[in-house]
């Protein structure tokens, strides 16, 4: 009598563990990963307000708190403070004032700073000879800048935009000059034998290969000319989120300073998600090398 062989078969040893229904036993361990960073972010601000609003409070009528409220206010009283906000009428018109100034500053300062990058970066010579400039009026510290501006261009809009405009102008410059030179000479050199013009040299090769350091040098413009915005409305303005947080800090009003910042933090994240969003439909011919999930 021969003995049948017990081994199993190829496609029985990969085949993944299956439940009595049928299914698979369990999620992937990216799918588990991801699961939990999703839940973590969920859970991880709810947790810290919880913790802020008890243990912060008033020393002299709750002996059991952690914090005194009037440094760092709590969560209920910082709702408060927006909620008096709008119904006072300045929330929303100062959220407006902010945003346009940053919006009117960053389009110009990333524009000329895309521009003159490209500009230098294509013209060894131009970059040679303006690049030494650019970086000494970078030195400038921003904040001296502010007194002039004001001087210029008044308590008002164009002392903000013209704030901005100098911050993201810089940064994006910076950011498009090294993309614009990181280009591979190898493709230059094969589109000039192929007798390729400047302005092709310029829109086939130099451009795109550039693109992806514009963009992120637009996503971290963006913080930056925020600060901006509300910096020279702190200095000198009456509107705007950043002369809530002045007025709020004059009249020893913590709960407004924090709902101001608050503001903020939200104005911040969807901006940022306009220049992600604007990235993905940009850069849909780049290939992405790592997933997502695996990359966290």
């Amino acid at each position: 009598m021969t003995e049948t062989s017990t081994a199993p078969s190829p496609a029985a040893a990969v085949s993944p563990p299956r439940t009595p229904g049928g299914g698979s036993t369990g999620l992937s361990r990216s799918d588990v990963r991801k699961r939990i960073v999703q839940i973590g972010r969920l859970v991880l601000p709810i947790v810290v307000l919880v913790g802020w609003e008890l243990t912060s409070g008033d020393p002299a009528t709750q002996p059991n708190v952690l914090f005194d409220s009037f440094y760092i206010s709590k969560p209920s009283e910082i709702w408060a403070a927006l909620v008096a906000w709008v119904d006072e009428g300045v929330l929303f018109s100062s959220i407006e004032a902010t945003v346009t100034a940053m919006l009117l500053g960053f389009g110009i300062g990333a524009l000329l700073g895309v521009l003159t990058g490209i500009v230098l970066g294509s013209s060894p010579v131009l970059g040679g000879i303006f690049h030494p400039f650019i970086v000494a009026l970078n030195s400038i510290p921003r904040l001296a800048l502010v007194p002039l501006f004001i001087l210029w261009f008044g308590f008002g809009l164009g002392s903000k935009v013209a704030l901005v405009i100098v911050i993201v102008f810089f940064l994006v410059f910076y950011s498009t000059y090294e993309g614009v030179r990181d280009v591979e000479q190898r493709l230059l050199d094969v589109l000039k034998v192929m007798n390729a013009n400047r302005l092709t040299l310029q829109l086939k090769v130099r451009l795109p290969s550039a693109t992806m350091w514009i963009i992120q040098g637009l996503q971290v413009s963006v913080p930056y000319a925020l600060v901006a915005a509300v910096t020279a409305e702190i200095v000198g303005s009456n509107t705007g989120i950043g002369y809530l947080i002045q007025r709020s800090a004059g009249n020893f009003f913590t709960a407004g300073v924090f709902a101001g910042i608050a503001v903020l933090v939200v104005v911040s994240v969807l901006l940022n998600a306009l220049v992600t969003l604007l990235e993905r439909r940009l850069l849909r011919w780049k290939p992405r090398n790592l997933n997502p999930a695996n990359a966290l």
